[in-house]
């Protein structure tokens, strides 16, 4: 499925203050840990529509609890994060998390933020202000696994994905951008996140470079080799020497065009669940 909106998507980034090495202020200061709030009690949270006030805007996401909620066991909690012009009723709805609902089943806690005028320009660190403030209040709600916070998307949810990389690896423990960029911006941190980048040779809306871009800046990050190993059956490869526990892989597609290939919940389960 492709949307119209692909083509507008350089003019609206530039409007909205994004563009190419777009960088932001300092990480604002992460929640406080409290690994034992939401478990042990009935959750705080249904599934459905949310809401919540971010520097004085009021912001929204969708969550989806488990059927069989267990207040005593700790979920992962996955956040999809959606494209230019599209929603968080689309994530959560007909992409069913990129595929990844599928996958997890009743085993996870998915939260699809929505993004102000349909995208991901994060001026002044606003989406990353709203995201640790969102993250924060469904760890108060719920019952969940702190190392095990991950973030896809595509596109300007792709873009938003890497800057959630950049400096909200305090929270966040891996990221898989498709067909993203550093458009969202990049602050600075010293926190790091385990990171697999999903983009297609032929897209013509987010070049490849881009995603070559952004991939360079986490390799460098996490202290990565050039030289790689294939990973799976999908022509991923595995950045050797990085970090411990700080990966970084590559899939890049001949083909595919500006689109999230079928194997991307397959291929992002596999990285998320190692981590455990």
């Amino acid at each position: 499925m492709r949307h119209a909106w692909v083509a507008l998507l350089f003019a609206t980034l530039i409007a909205c203050g994004g563009g190419t090495g777009a960088t932001s202020t300092a990480a604002p200061a992460a929640p406080p840990a409290a690994s034992a709030a939401g478990c042990g009690s009935a959750p705080g949270l249904s599934t459905g529509l949310h809401s919540l006030t971010s520097g004085g805007i009021q912001r929204s996401y969708w969550i989806e609890m488990p059927a069989a909620y267990d207040r005593n066991k700790t979920y992962p909690v996955i956040i999809g994060l959606h494209w230019r012009d599209g929603s968080a009723a689309d994530v959560y709805g007909w992409s069913g998390f990129f595929g990844l609902k599928n996958l997890y089943g009743a085993n996870a806690i998915f939260v699809a933020p929505q993004g102000l005028d349909k995208g991901w320009a994060n001026t002044g660190d606003r989406d990353i202000r709203f995201l640790r403030a969102m993250i924060s209040e469904v760890q108060q709600g719920a019952c969940t696994d702190r190392q095990r916070v991950f973030a896809t998307g595509f596109s300007f949810g792709g873009m938003m994905s890497n800057a959630i990389g950049c400096q909200m690896g305090d929270v966040v423990r891996a990221i898989v951008p498709m067909a993203g960029s550093l458009w969202s911006g990049c602050a600075s941190s010293s926190s790091k996140v385990a990171a697999m980048f999903i983009h297609a040779k032929d897209d013509n809306t987010v070049p490849y470079s881009a995603g070559m871009e952004a991939r360079d800046l986490f390799l460098k990050r996490n202290s990565c080799s050039a030289a790689t190993v294939p990973v799976g059956s999908n022509g991923c490869v595995e950045y050797q020497g990085c970090d411990s526990g700080k990966p970084v892989m590559w899939c890049g597609t001949e083909t595919g065009g500006h689109w999230y290939p079928a194997f991307s919940a397959q291929e992002s389960k596999a990285f998320f669940d190692r981590f455990k």
